[in-house]
């Protein structure tokens, strides 16, 4: 019993050091393992923000999230939300585009939580439906031909990663011979996520003012050539395909340019206007809702979704250093310091007409204004209060079209009375074309 008991004293009468000891141990693996744990949740958000710009992919505003209620011969009921509810037109599609409606300004509200939007123009025979439909920020759709029934040549651009196909809509040249073709080109770039239908509703106009236009795809679009890594570049490489564009222009006998570009395509045509090798034959810049500073565009949207702040400066970096570029796959790092107003107020050389949406909340503004501050010598500013995200000619296609073409007409003096001409010059509620698409191409 004596050597039991002594034999437990023994074993209770332990160091206790060595119980804190390994406490201490067990304590350190587990913040050692909460800190690994921390820092890959950390290190995997960031690169899952810092590829979402870069993955080519379609726009989210093509998801059939607006909620039809009830459609009458001439009017369409919706749920109320920002977009249904805003002023200005708005087109509506289902079935992938086999549906195409286009309605005028809301006229009425007949519960409290819908509204009423009159009809006023059909691009497909099918009937609208109760249920979901997608938003068409484009306004109109199909091609030239199929939505203005403007002469429209179907060309490829040869860019350095492989053919671009493009429209071509030759316009006459007002000072020149019957039949000739204008020597004024506009080169005209979609944005992030969108298609050259963005620019469907630019081109009656430019056609009406004795402009050619040559609306272009670029790198990893739908039916364009990829890019080595297949990701965006947000500009940085993609201007190399506006280039492009302007030396196939420039070959079939154009003159003078006009760079035209929504969205991530206003920063394209930016980048072009300071880095192309004919800078002496662009004669303007016409940006809508333009990515002026892609460093502010992904803080913006960061700062959205509640990133902490260490989320953010990874994301950057993995952007824009080499080592991180690697981690996203993207074969070479943005140069965001070369997408800021800073840089263009620096570079610009070029008359410029920047329109922004100021209830944009894809691109904010902001840096918008900051670049016309710091060249008002050359860029005018206009903004469009109640516009959403490069839908400024949807909330007044007259006072967009009227702007755009008093800046082009003085500019290239076209010698146009811009007070006479009827605008919209395809008026939003004009019947269809024969053959008329409700796709998006």
């Amino acid at each position: 019993m004596m050597r039991a008991t002594s034999t437990n004293r023994m074993v209770t009468s332990r160091n206790p050091r060595s119980g804190w000891a390994r406490a201490g141990a067990v304590g350190a693996i587990c913040a050692g393992g909460a800190f690994l744990a921390s820092a890959g949740a950390l290190a995997l958000g960031a690169r899952v923000m810092a590829r979402l710009p870069l993955v080519p992919s379609q726009s989210i505003r093509q998801r059939p999230d607006i909620p039809v209620r009830a459609v009458h011969a001439d009017r369409v009921h919706l749920d109320e939300t920002p977009e249904t509810a805003r002023g200005g037109y708005l087109s509506l599609r289902q079935q992938g585009g086999a549906v195409h409606w286009r309605l005028g300004p809301v006229s009425g509200r007949p519960t409290p939580t819908t509204v009423s939007r009159p009809v006023i123009g059909r691009d497909t025979d099918l009937d609208l439906e109760v249920g979901r439909a997608s938003s068409n920020g484009f306004f109109w759709a199909g091609s030239p031909r199929t939505a203005h029934g403007l002469p429209l040549e179907e060309v490829e651009v040869a860019s350095p990663v492989g053919p671009m196909p493009a429209w071509l809509v030759r316009s006459p040249d007002p000072a020149g011979t019957a039949g000739e073709t204008s020597r004024t080109w506009a080169i005209l770039v979609h944005g992030h996520g969108a298609t050259r239908g963005e620019a469907l509703r630019a081109i009656p106009l430019l056609h009406a003012l004795g402009i050619t236009t040559l609306t272009i795809t670029y790198r990893n679009d739908t039916g364009a050539s990829d890019s080595a890594d297949r990701m965006h570049h947000l500009g940085v490489a993609e201007w190399e395909d506006a280039e492009a564009a302007i030396e196939h222009a420039l070959a079939a006998g154009a003159q003078r340019l006009v760079l035209m570009g929504w969205s991530m395509g206003g920063g394209i045509v930016l980048r072009t206007s300071v880095l192309s090798a004919h800078r002496e034959q662009i004669a303007a810049l016409v940006l809508d809702s333009p990515a002026v500073d892609w460093r502010d565009i992904l803080i913006y949207h960061a700062t959205a979704l509640k990133a902490p702040a260490p989320m953010k400066k990874l994301a950057l970096w993995m952007m824009s250093s080499p080592a991180g570029a690697r981690l996203v796959r993207l074969h070479e790092p943005i140069a965001l310091d070369e997408m800021r107003p800073e840089f263009y107020a620096r570079t610009l050389a070029h008359r410029t007409l920047l329109l922004h949406a100021m209830d944009d909340t894809t691109v904010p503004p902001g840096p918008s204004r900051r670049l016309a501050d710091l060249r008002p010598d050359l860029v005018d500013f206009v903004p469009f209060p109640g516009a959403s995200h490069t839908r400024e000619w949807n909330r007044d296609p007259q006072r967009w079209e009227r702007t755009v073409a008093a800046h082009l007409a003085e500019v290239l003096e076209l010698g146009v009375d811009v007070d006479t001409l009827p605008l919209p010059v395809r008026a939003p509620g004009a019947p269809a074309q024969e053959g008329s698409i409700g796709l998006r191409l």
